[in-house]
């Protein structure tokens, strides 16, 4: 079977049919989606903007992670499983969907720089936690990057929902 024909059976199964043809239910689990999104993304956005030295100068990185990193994998679970129903109830159209390549491409790369950012900046971080003005290079390259990349998956995610290929 190929990876079309896939999505084609995907998006024609009881689930797909039902999400996609639903009332209430499709705009439910694209909302929740969204709310998902704007959790996990505000979080992750606010992060970035400590790593870059802008907001929350005075509080030390790592409290700032340890408060908000349950609410950003919160927001980022809801987001993939409603992500996942979305995809589930018109697979076929997101497989024709250029916007659609590009923001799970992009959404990839997000996930690269969190974890080349977790494995070699943030175990160093007792260095320059408390102190704004000795953040390193690669942390504000990562705080940057999140920034850049995260607003490419939405910009490319709203050209999927709207149909733009």
């Amino acid at each position: 079977m190929s990876l079309l024909g896939f999505c084609q059976w995907l998006q024609d199964t009881n689930l797909g049919t039902a999400l996609r043809e639903s009332q209430y239910m499709f705009p439910i689990v694209e909302g929740a989606h969204v709310l998902g999104l704007a959790v996990s993304v505000g979080v992750i956005f606010m992060v970035d903007l400590r790593l870059i030295g802008i907001r929350m100068r005075n509080e030390a990185f790592s409290d700032i992670m340890t408060q908000l990193e349950p609410w950003s994998l919160a927001g980022f679970v809801t987001m993939f499983i409603t992500g996942g129903l979305l995809f589930w109830s018109e697979a076929a159209k997101c497989y024709h969907s250029t916007a659609f390549r590009y923001k799970i491409l992009f959404l990839l790369f997000t996930g690269i720089n969190a974890l080349i950012f977790k494995r070699t900046v943030f175990p160093k971080v007792a260095a320059w936690d408390r102190d704004p003005s000795n953040i390193p290079v690669r942390a504000r390259m990562a705080g940057w990057c999140g920034i850049v990349l995260w607003s490419i998956v939405i910009a490319f995610g709203r050209w999927t929902a709207y149909g733009l290929k």
